[in-house]
């Protein structure tokens, strides 16, 4: 009979446990949430490095919402569809140069906001988008932009 129970008990733990894994993503759609958001996947950053299959498991990315890493080259490290952009080539539909925009916002104390137009994924249609980005030291004594965004922010 307690082998039964040992049995139960390993199964519930095994399916229980990824369900209590920490999300990180929003759960409310404004800047404050984003902020937070950002500051969480900083620390992330600072302690493990830009460990791109991390930042796009589904704690810390789901529909509009994931992690960029910029690296100490100012190229993207992680981003859905960015990868190796140099910050200089990321450019909105109406030309802002959303990317440096972003690096420059990141040396600002406490990090800084970027508004611009982009599309959401799998989508072609601009919309107001408003990102916050955080220079980080990762482990490597290296500089990291960590940011993410939100569309429409209230």
């Amino acid at each position: 009979m307690s082998r039964i129970r040992v049995s139960t008990a390993l199964v519930l733990f095994v399916l229980v446990t990824p369900l209590m894994a920490k999300s990180h993503i929003p759960k409310k759609h404004t800047h404050a949430a984003i902020k937070t958001y950002v500051q969480q996947a900083a620390t992330f950053v600072a302690k493990k490095g830009a460990d791109c299959a991390a930042l796009n498991e589904a704690d810390w990315s789901s529909g509009d919402y994931y992690i960029f890493v910029m690296g100490p080259d100012d190229k993207t490290l992680c981003h859905p569809t960015l990868v190796n952009a140099p910050a200089s080539s990321i450019v909105d539909a109406n030309g802002k140069k959303v990317g440096d925009l972003l690096v420059e916002a990141a040396k600002k104390k406490g990090g800084g906001w970027v508004e611009y137009v982009w599309p959401r994924p799998n989508t072609t249609n601009p919309v107001p988008k408003s990102s916050y980005a955080v220079r980080v030291k990762g482990p490597d004594g290296k500089w990291y932009v960590v940011g993410s965004g939100g569309y429409e922010l209230k």
